[in-house]
């Protein structure tokens, strides 16, 4: 018996078997019974009949298509745009090719039943789909949405400024311990200095401060910090980290060719003025995942300001190395890129690591791979691995109309042919050994291609066509495509209502709205992990070290909250008081947590070695090293030769040989002097001072740096060019202001590399080094004068190579 003939059979046998609605029926509406298992029995039921049930997907009964599949519900009363039935069969994806499709009367009878209540003889209540997550799942502390509790009433109350020294000093007591001394003005001068901008306050700046003993100069401080234009920069580089940023498009293994990501620049500048204007940290994640969407841009022939400002924020999504444009197994390299996106994301804004589920349902977490394809098909409308667009056409022109984009794209794309038949024909002339032809068509080469025109571009993402049908990859395998999935979020962090993509009812433009549905989800005040990352993210880099220790990872693998309840309160005092950043700067700073001395009080030391000796309670504030792009700004500053000049291109680096590379004198004289946010951001191999140091290898993203201590960089203290040319300068600047006094002098230099003035062992230590080297360099042959210059030289280079300029105390 045939599939068609069984199904028949079946239809008119099972009436007397179910329970009829009692409602009342309309009966011009269309029936599964009647008008639609006709269909499925003509199209569908080799699959998901009753001999087989693929995705354990029945279309025999109203009942079982209503259940759906393995992955959830395929249709949705009254919904059929929201229906993954009738979406693949619109599309023809469904039935698959060596099978008849469904004509444009069935489809358009299908889409009437769905909408009109998929009706049915049966009474039939359409399941919901299935859970993965257990009720035990969300117990985990990081999938609960984080409440504000009432705050504990610590027995030193004299020692409180803020609720988060009632939160860390109780926790302290119930452990026999309490905060360390306050620090000395000048030391939480730098160390306001160069956690708000990165750079050391100047010898006048520290006097004003000095200076200022009224009870708000703190205050005042943090306030003036907070509002410079260097603020930007320093927190601006922390999210950069996060979000894998580089100015290069694919892997600089080969220091001689650099694949420059044009106007990826602009991208980092947008960063550093949202970052400067306290743009709200949700309206930041939302331009970035979805500017494109939040503006009608592809109907206007020339780019607004504001246009170009939202497409320029989604270069956040395009720091991916894509080799797409390379031979090779070109779907692979499509995925890798898609892949390292979901990466990224996850790390940087949820704090979850997702590649596990990529493969099969994660081991820890409660993260089904059906999760992971769900999330990353927030993004496939505009990362179509099937429909790609490769790097080199994914940009948008900046300042010009489409118009006359299209002129210069066709002019170009006409100078590439010539040049090619041109290349082919001195191939050939080469090969005959016509040297001059050869040389004559080089020329005529390098001649079209100074005839390029270009333009300045925008590195933006958007959606290049309609959504493709989504699918779980079989353990992981791009050449296993399984069972079908729609667009959603993770479960074990949603509601049943708010788990489901839903098309936002303000977009704009011609797009899916997939990633604008994603951002008001991760920024929706119920959501248990954005505010969450982000402040950890900032206690981190004000004390070394997080709440969570695993900046990127808040699951079961991860570290455990040190202070549970202070972590979701700054959750929520960030999100109710508008998701400002500066705020929750001078929140943390005004705090006695950050106040205190890194020297631990001698009263408390023994016990709190014992009790807690990786100072997990806060009960002393801890040691940081500067990063390493401070490290070179600290020196570029303390010289006076820092170039403050903000935005633009990067600063291109040289390739020596050796490795030994350096920022180069280009477009103006000081470029090299900028400061390190602005130099060229490569993978692997930055600037040599900078990679001894740290710099983070930005295969993907970095969401947590390592500090280590080296022999290294004590050598590149000691003998880099870098350094020593800057002491020198350091040493000029000292001389200026003072000629013939060798006690202002070293208490110059010691303002300018340390941010204080020299203790009187000191000053005589300084002065007898003074005093004894320069006679050395006499005895070497040196006249007088210009040997006090190179003993001079010399102490400012001791400065600046010390731990304590290294280190924020």
């Amino acid at each position: 018996m045939s599939s068609f003939a069984f199904a028949m059979l079946v239809m008119f046998l099972w009436p007397p078997l179910v329970v009829l609605a009692e409602e009342t029926v309309d009966t011009s509406a269309p029936r599964f019974e009647r008008d639609v298992l006709p269909i499925f029995a003509q199209h569908c039921h080799e699959c998901h009949g009753a001999e087989t049930q693929e995705m354990g997907l029945d279309l025999l009964r109203a009942s079982t298509t209503l259940r759906g599949s393995e992955n959830g519900p395929v249709v949705v009363v009254g919904g059929p745009d929201e229906s993954q039935l009738l979406e693949l069969v619109s599309r023809r994806e469904m039935p698959p090719d060596e099978y008849e499709k469904l004509d444009e009367e069935q489809v358009a009878l299908l889409r009437r039943w769905i909408q009109e209540g998929a009706q049915s003889d049966e009474s039939v209540v359409a399941q919901s789909e299935r859970k993965y997550v257990t009720d035990e799942d969300r117990q985990f502390w990081a999938f609960q949405t984080p409440v504000k509790q009432r705050l504990p009433i610590p027995q030193q109350t004299e020692r409180m400024r803020t609720a988060i020294d009632a939160l860390v000093l109780s926790k302290l007591e119930e452990n026999g311990l309490t905060f360390s001394r306050n620090a000395d003005r000048t030391t939480l001068l730098r160390r306001a200095y160069l956690d708000l901008i990165g750079l050391p306050p100047s010898p006048e700046e520290v006097e004003d401060f000095l200076a200022d003993t009224g009870p708000e100069a703190y205050e005042r401080l943090l306030d003036r910090l907070l509002a410079s234009p260097h603020y930007g920069e320093r927190w601006g580089r922390h999210w950069l980290d996060a979000a894998g940023y580089v100015d290069v498009r694919l892997f600089d293994g080969d220091l001689s060719i650099v694949f420059v990501n044009e106007g990826m620049w602009r991208y980092r500048d947008y960063v550093v003025r949202s970052v400067n204007g306290d743009m709200p940290y949700d309206q930041f994640v939302t331009e970035q995942l979805a500017g494109d969407e939040l503006i009608d841009w592809q109907s206007s022939e020339t780019l607004t300001p504001r246009m170009q400002e939202l497409l320029i924020a989604t270069g956040y999504l395009r720091h991916i190395e894509d080799h797409t444009g390379e031979d090779g197994d070109r779907l692979k390299h499509r995925y890798d890129v898609v892949f390292g996106l979901m990466e990224t994301v996850s790390t940087s804004l949820l704090g979850i690591t997702l590649h596990c589920a990529r493969c099969h349902d994660h081991k820890y977490d409660p993260i089904p791979q059906r999760d992971y394809y769900r999330f990353l098909a927030c993004f496939e409308p505009a990362l179509n691995v099937h429909d790609w667009v490769k790097p080199e056409r994914r940009f948008l022109a900046a300042e010009i109309t489409r118009s006359q984009r299209k002129v210069i794209d066709e002019g170009n794309e006409k100078i590439a042919a010539e040049i090619k038949e041109l290349k082919e024909e001195m191939e050939r002339a080469t090969q005959s050994k016509d040297e001059q032809r050869a040389e004559t068509l080089k020329a005529q080469i390098s001649q079209l291609e100074k005839s390029r025109r270009n333009y300045e571009k925008i590195q933006a993402i958007w959606d290049t066509g309609p959504p493709p049908v989504s699918r779980i990859l079989r353990r992981g395998n791009i050449h296993q495509a399984g069972r079908f999935v729609r667009a959603g979020f993770m479960e074990v962090l949603s509601t049943p209502e708010t788990m489901q993509f839903k098309r936002p009812p303000n977009i704009q433009g011609n797009t899916s709205g997939r990633r604008l549905a994603l951002a008001r989800w991760l920024t929706d005040r119920n959501h248990p992990l954005t505010a969450r990352v982000i402040v950890n993210r900032v206690w981190h880099h004000h004390f070394g070290v997080g709440i969570v220790a695993t900046l990127g990872n808040f699951g079961r693998t991860g570290k455990v909250p040190t202070h549970p309840q202070l972590l979701d309160r700054l959750a929520v005092d960030f999100m109710e008081t508008g998701w400002s950043l500066k705020r929750l700067h001078k929140m943390i700073m005004s705090s006695t947590a950050f106040q205190q001395s890194s020297r631990p009080s001698p009263t408390i030391l023994p016990l709190a070695r014992k009790v807690d000796p990786d100072n997990h309670l806060l009960w002393r504030m801890n040691l940081r090293r500067l990063e390493a792009e401070i490290v070179r700004d600290v020196i570029l500053a303390a010289s006076g030769r820092l170039d403050r000049t903000q935005g633009g291109p990067a600063v291109m680096l040289t390739t020596p040989p050796d490795g030994l590379s350096q920022a180069k004198q280009e477009p103006t004289p000081t470029s090299h002097l900028r400061r390190s946010a602005y130099l060229l951001a490569r993978r692997t191999y930055p600037l040599r001072f900078l990679e001894i140091f740290d710099a983070p290898v930005m295969a993907i993203n970095c969401t947590r740096r390592i500090n280590s201590a080296t022999v290294l960089q004590s050598f590149a203290l000691l003998n880099s060019p870098f350094v020593t040319e800057h002491a020198q300068s350091m040493a000029t600047r000292v001389r200026e202001r003072h000629r013939e006094c060798t006690v202002g002098q070293i208490k110059r230099a010691f303002l300018l590399a340390l941010t204080r003035t020299p203790s009187t062992p000191e000053q005589k230590s300084c002065q007898t080094f003074l005093a004894d080297q320069t006679q050395t360099y006499i005895d070497q042959g040196e006249a007088l004068k210009n040997a006090q210059r190179l003993a001079l030289e010399d102490l400012c280079q001791m400065l600046i190579s010390t731990n304590e300029t290294l280190y924020v105390e």
